[in-house]
């Protein structure tokens, strides 16, 4: 699949795209988010474009902090669920390439 920006994103991707049918799963989260070559599957970055839109817009270069205030963003702004909000962060951080640490699942929002 060529190279394309995926809405909320405006940067391309660092990582291969694919297409791939994506399951909802009891608790509300898309499977499979990669592909098996380890590409972005397409399907599940739409699928949570809503919930983890700020994650998800967040760019090539943004510090931990500002990936930690989008986690936030989410679960109080975009509904995201905790689980919901885990998938949304591994997707960003498959398309954007970033190296920081992050467990979204751990994170304490004011």
């Amino acid at each position: 699949m060529p190279a394309q920006v995926l809405a909320p994103a405006s940067d391309l991707p660092v990582a291969n795209l694919c297409s791939s049918q994506i399951t909802i799963t009891a608790d509300g989260n898309a499977t499979p988010l990669l592909c098996r070559s380890g590409a972005v599957n397409v399907q599940a970055w739409r699928y949570y474009a809503g919930v983890s839109a700020s994650v998800l817009s967040l760019g090539l270069n943004p510090t931990q902090g500002q990936a930690q205030s989008a986690v936030c963003d989410d679960l109080a702004h975009n509904h995201a669920s905790r689980s919901e909000e885990v998938n949304g962060y591994k997707l960003a951080v498959a398309y954007y390439g970033w190296t920081f640490n992050l467990d979204p699942a751990q994170v304490t929002c004011d």
